[in-house]
Formats: structure tokens, sequence, C-alpha cells
């Protein structure tokens, strides 16, 4: 075991020290089983996530050619060869005695895009604490996995289940088209080996990215957990039959010493269809909860604009989006929430809570950041160091965010003892910022860097007790923006 973790520490040396002088690079992350295992085992698949300013076909071949100077042999590996895999996706190489830096190489805006698209992965990525350069949640954080995302992901299960059904594996590769480096999308044939992995694949994520969700807490799943979970998770007869197969299946993976059963497509098949039955449908039917921050006032000038002033909406500001008609509205009483409710509404009935209103910003409201650098430096001196100040004579965010979670306490018995399927909510920047980075896991000192966009939907959904945020990946680029790296 000792020489085995040796082994492995000088490769992650080697890694680290073979690009990290390159001015480029901010980020190197080892991810992946290579890191979770305490053995070889992922030997073939060393995952490696670099994250650089700009990317090119120039800077990429620089890359690659770095990578290639490790001395794999030099880490005690003295029958190994190397190999570099620069796709993205799960193509493997599982040639002998080959150890596989599987590299993938974004710029920001791609690793941007790639968090966005692909939640799952990004959200294993983050668990790694072997990197270098920046962590990967202050380049852009995933925050937490959404119920949508197991629908839209690139990688979701309807894209592994295409995958298995056709016989092919499908990744993606850097190509230059048109004077631009492009990821373009490929496929190559199955074997019958990778079909039963993708198989393993499947379950093992789908059942591990649910438990994550419902938990919101970003842990590595054990084969036992999963196991437990498909025997309690459906009746008994057919809570066996699930792990029996799981666990047959995940033995054929880790000791290779058996072809995958013919019937493991369709098991799968079968397995996927009870889950959506059993779990995700009822998601599907849980309580939709709507907020939005109102439109824009003539006071949305950069100025502090809190409970003090109370300006009407600009009504060029107004999007035309229709919206599905709420069992019950609830509002800030400040007029510029009313006024957006009874705008998207039709003038419908409003139930005013005072826990809704903005900041209270005290003697700052009115004034602009510079302003409030110039007159109370004390202020942005306590953010800066993590504290939480108060306002002159006016809020903390704690304060509001105590606000916030006593109007949602109350919510809840509302919807549990009630017939209500949707609640559309009225309020402001600085409690959607506290909402935001709660439920991401947002460090306190940087929710002022959420970005709450005007008489947007911001989506929630409510089940069995808790809140669950369900915001559109389109959306959601542009409220987290601010939170990692420009790119």
């Amino acid at each position: 075991m000792e020489e085995t973790l040796e082994v492995k520490k000088k490769i992650k040396l080697e890694i680290f020290n073979k690009i990290s002088e390159i001015d480029e690079i901010i980020s190197i992350t080892i991810v992946g089983s290579f890191i979770d295992k305490n053995d070889l085992s992922g030997i073939s698949d060393i995952d490696v996530i670099v994250i650089c300013k700009s990317l090119n076909k120039k800077k990429f071949n620089m890359f690659i050619d770095s990578f290639k100077k490790i001395d794999i042999k030099k880490c005690g590996l003295d029958n190994y060869n190397l190999k570099i895999n620069s796709t993205f996706g799960p193509l493997k190489f599982d040639n002998p005695n080959t150890a596989v830096l599987h590299l993938m190489i974004y710029d920001i805006k791609g690793h941007q895009n790639h968090v966005i698209n692909s939640p799952f992965t990004c959200y294993d990525w983050e668990r790694s604490k072997d990197f270098v350069g920046l962590h990967l949640k202050q380049v852009f954080p995933v925050g937490r996995i959404q119920f949508r995302d197991f629908k839209e992901a690139r990688r979701s299960t309807e894209n592994y289940l295409a995958d298995l059904k056709n016989n092919t594996i499908s990744f993606r590769e850097y190509e230059l088209i048109d004077h631009k480096f492009k990821q373009v999308k490929k496929n190559m044939p199955m074997d019958p080996k990778h079909k039963g992995e993708y198989a393993y694949h499947i379950v093992k994520n789908l059942v591990s990215n649910y438990i994550k969700f419902c938990s919101n807490k970003n842990q590595l799943i054990s084969k036992s957990e999963i196991r437990t979970f498909l025997s309690n998770s459906f009746n008994k007869e057919r809570g066996q039959y699930h792990s029996e197969k799981f666990m047959l299946i995940s033995k054929i993976k880790e000791h290779r010493e058996h072809d995958y059963p013919e019937d493991t497509t369709h098991w799968v098949e079968e397995f996927i269809k009870e889950f959506k039955s059993t779990f995700l449908n009822k998601w599907k039917n849980a309580i939709k909860i709507s907020f939005f921050r109102h439109f824009k006032t003539p006071y949305n000038d950069g100025s502090y604009l809190g409970q003090g002033r109370n300006p009407n909406i600009n009504c060029k500001s107004v999007l035309k989006d229709e919206f599905e008609e709420p069992n019950v509205i609830y509002s800030s009483p400040l007029a510029r929430c009313i006024q957006s409710a009874n705008i998207i509404y039709k003038n419908s009935n409003l139930i005013h809570d005072n826990r809704l209103l903005e900041f209270d910003y005290g003697d700052a409201e009115g004034l602009k950041y510079e302003d409030l650098i110039h007159q109370y430096p004390h202020i942005i001196s306590d953010w800066e160091n993590g504290k939480d100040p108060y306002f002159p004579n006016g809020e903390n965010t704690n304060q509001v965010f105590n606000r916030l979670l006593s109007f949602l306490s109350d919510l809840s018995k509302t919807l549990n003892e009630s017939h209500i399927n949707k609640v559309s909510i009225f309020t402001h920047n600085g409690i959607l910022r506290c909402l935001i980075g709660n439920f991401f896991q947002i460090d306190k000192k940087d929710w002022f860097k959420i970005f709450i966009p005007h008489g947007i939907k911001i989506e929630f959904i409510y089940l069995e007790g808790k809140y669950y945020p369900n915001i559109s990946k389109n959306i959601l680029p542009r409220i987290l923006n601010n939170i990692g790296l420009s790119s």
C-alpha cells in the first residue's frame, strides 16, 4: 500500500511540475478514480484538468508536448509507457502497462461552458484536493446539481443510453475549423468490454448523482451505498434484482475476468425506466416556485436602492414574457415589486410580506460604491476581510438572510398544509443574492458578486420539506459569472 501511494505521489508531482511553470496556465487539477482509489487501477485514465487564460492550436500543442516529457519510469513504473488522451468524454485506452493521461484543456470560457453543460462531471471535479494554481470553484463554480440537469446535461442518462443502444462512444476533440480552435463531436464503435463498462457507469452515475442532488453534498458515493440505495428504493423483488445485477457488472469491471452478460443493455434500459417512474416523475409534480427581481426603475443606476426610496418601475424595462398563473403570489410591499407582479400576472391579488423587503441601507441609501468607499471606508475594509458589517444605521447581510429564512420557513408550512402547486415571489436584489448564495454554497463574502437580472424567472422546486434550485442553464451563467474568473 505505502509503495503504491508513493508511486501515485510521484506521478502527481511530475504532472504538476511539468506544466505549472507555464504562465498561461491558471489551474491544474487531478480528478477521478486515480485520485479516489488507493491502488493503481486508475492508471489507465489519469484525469487532468488544465485551465489556461486563452487557447489556440499553438498553445494546445505546447501543453501536450510538456506533458509528453513526463518520465513515468522515474515515478517507479519501470515497465510502463505514457500515452496522452486529449479528448473530452468517456473514451478509454486500456493497453497493458500503459499510463494514460486523460488531458482536458480549457480556456476560462470553455470551462464555464462545460460547467453549465456537464454539471455532474464538474461537480465531482470540485471535490478534488489535488490541484495547483486556482481551485476549480475559483474559476467557475458548479455550486450544486439541479433537477433539470438529469435531463439537460451533456452527459445525462439519455446521452449515455443512446450511445449504448447505438454501440458507439461519443466524445469531443479539438480541431482547427475556419481558423477557430473548436471542440468537435465525434464517435467510434463500442467494443463489448466498453459496452459493459458503459452500463456500469450509467447506473453508478445516475444513482450517485441523485443521492448528491437530494443531499446537496459533493461526496464520493461507494458501491455499497449504491447497492443499499437499489435494495431500498424499489419493491423488495425489484430492489434485490437491480442490486444483484449492479454488483455482478461491478465485479466484472473491477476484475476484468469475464464477459458482461448479454442482457446487460436490456437490464440498464429496464432500470432507467423504473428509476424514472419511481423518482424523476415525482419531481416533475413538485411545487414550482418562481422568484422575480422587480423590473428596473430609474433609481437602479448603480446607487444603493433599498427601503429608503420607493420609485416606480421604468415601463421600458418590462419584458413581454408570459408566465403560467400561480396559485398564490407574494411580494415585497415596495411599489416596484407590486407593479412588476401586477404587470406579469394582470392585477392579481398579492400577499405583502415585509421579510421580502430589500436591504435597509440606512445612511448609505442613494450612495454609489465609490461614495461608500469615501464616506465609510471601514465597511469596505470589513467586506474585504470576510466580515459582515452593518450599513450605517441599516442592516447587514446576516439580518437580511435571516429574514429570508423566516419567510421560507413559513412558506413551507403553507405549502405542506394546502393544495398549492405554483407560487410566485416578487422581491429584490439583496434577498435573491442571499437565496442564490446560500443554495449554491457560495462564500458569504462573495454574495454581493451575484448578479440578479430584472424581471427574469428564477425557479426553485419544493418537495418533501426542502427547496431545490432549478434555474435555467441560459440564466445561470449570468447569475454566477462574477463569482469566477472573467474570460
